[in-house]
């Protein structure tokens, strides 16, 4: 079992996600311990919500992140 994001993270746990989706095959840095190759898998129900799954070998983080969107018009 892995372990939680801690809530002051969660903001660096963004950023980590926009790197990644800005570039895919760049190495991205955990959220927590900062190591690269963060793995995130794109678990996402669009048009409604985001969701991200992160995990990371070095410190063990196993977390997924979810992200409300507005509703289609």
């Amino acid at each position: 079992m892995g372990s939680p994001l801690p809530a002051e993270r969660m903001g660096a746990a963004l950023a980590s996600i926009t790197a990644w989706r800005l570039d895919p095959d760049a190495p991205v840095a955990c959220p927590v311990c900062g190591a690269k190759g963060l793995a995130i898998a794109d678990q996402s129900a669009r048009p409604y919500a985001e969701w991200y799954a992160l995990s990371c070998t070095s410190c063990g983080l196993e977390y997924t992140v979810h992200i409300p969107l507005a509703p289609p018009t």
